[in-house]
């Protein structure tokens, strides 16, 4: 039996799909998403889905496995920026796994039924739908085993994505402010503010005496006195942005000018979080 294959028809369905499937493996591990990347990692499956049709030799199993590995891995590192690593390659199983749901979702809803455009938009809808669900009630189970939470940061416009982890014994007080103190990963800040800004800021803090510059004024840096459980004593550089949301499995709160502590060692905090969580914000 024949088939009439449009190409355009192909492409624009596996664009589609493909940039909803970068979206739910960027919220399962928290990847910091931008959506220009992610839209041309979803060309490239979609390109590979027109260009696989005519590919000699397609049908061997090797070849396959061979072709959709490689497509999975530029997916991924184009959308979310990973070079290499276990997390590259949780990404890419995430990817296929959340292929498989999708599949299987969308065979459910489709019930066998003749396919129109409209039909294939609201399938499309109500799988995306099905999955991030899915996706919530498992990042809601974690979250009560592990104390991680996604967070947004904002500052001047710009917002952030990250995973921040409750820290009950992070109980740091900003002695001017009388605000509770989460401690941020230095790094992350590049992703809010230059890179200028955030030299500045180094070198403030290797140089504690110096009066902080007229362009970090609107952070409002000062340096913070701690203890910690074992006495050790020392002083952070602290800053305040201007929001900071905490995506519970039960609400959203949100914290109007939170005070972060920076830390720039490079293995300061978990792999899997960028802030530590003052234990005050969430009770």
């Amino acid at each position: 039996m024949d088939y009439e294959i449009y190409i355009d028809v192909v492409f624009g369905a596996n664009l589609l799909m493909d940039y909803l499937l970068l979206s739910l493996v960027g919220r399962i591990f928290c990847l910091e998403r931008n959506r220009w990347r992610c839209m041309l990692a979803a060309v490239l499956g979609a390109l590979y889905s027109c260009l696989v049709l005519w590919i000699p030799g397609n049908g061997y199993l090797p070849v396959q496995i061979l072709l959709q590995g490689a497509c999975a891995m530029g997916m991924v590192r184009i959308g979310y920026g990973i070079k290499k690593g276990g997390l590259l390659t949780k990404a890419m199983v995430a990817l296929y796994l959340s292929a498989f749901l999708c599949g299987g979702l969308f065979e459910v809803l489709h019930g066998g039924r003749a396919m129109t455009v409209p039909l294939f938009l609201m399938l499309t809808a109500g799988t995306y739908a099905g999955c991030s669900a899915f996706i919530s009630a498992s990042e809601a189970f974690r979250t009560r085993r592990r104390n991680l939470y996604p967070i947004t940061l904002s500052y001047q416009g710009k917002t952030q994505t990250s995973c921040g982890f409750y820290d009950s014994g992070n109980l740091l007080t900003d002695p001017v402010e009388k605000k509770p103190v989460s401690i941020m990963d230095g790094n992350l800040l590049e992703l809010l503010i230059s890179r200028e800004l955030v030299e500045q800021l180094k070198h403030l803090k290797e140089e504690p005496g110096e009066a902080p510059t007229a362009e970090l004024a609107s952070l409002k840096p000062r340096f913070l006195p701690y203890q910690t459980i074992g006495k050790e004593e020392g002083i952070l550089l602290a800053i305040t942005l201007e929001t900071l949301c905490i995506h519970t499995p039960g609400e959203v709160v949100l914290i109007d000018r939170p005070v972060l502590a920076l830390s720039f060692a490079p293995s300061a905090l978990g792999k899997e979080y960028r802030v530590l969580l003052n234990s005050r914000l969430l009770h």
